[in-house]
């Protein structure tokens, strides 16, 4: 058992009904994407030099690349 030494505390989230049910049929923990999610968006806000991060993938678990969502895809311009 891991013990947290972090405080935590309870907060609200308003998300698309369809969008939680997919989550919880994959088993995905909501709580720790949501954290991750911060602490990345943090990171970025907050970034003074752009840094590739070389764990990325390892460290944020729950995240996919933002490039992942637009490789392939065809610019129409």
């Amino acid at each position: 058992m891991r013990i947290n030494t972090h405080k935590k505390r309870p907060v609200n989230l308003y998300l698309d009904v369809e969008l939680v049910e997919k989550a919880k049929k994959l088993g995905l923990n909501i709580s720790k994407i949501s954290e991750n999610a911060l602490k990345e968006a943090i990171r970025r806000l907050t970034q003074t030099e752009p840094k590739m991060d070389s764990n990325f993938l390892v460290d944020r678990a729950g995240f996919e690349p933002a490039t992942s969502a637009v490789r392939g895809r065809r610019s129409y311009h």
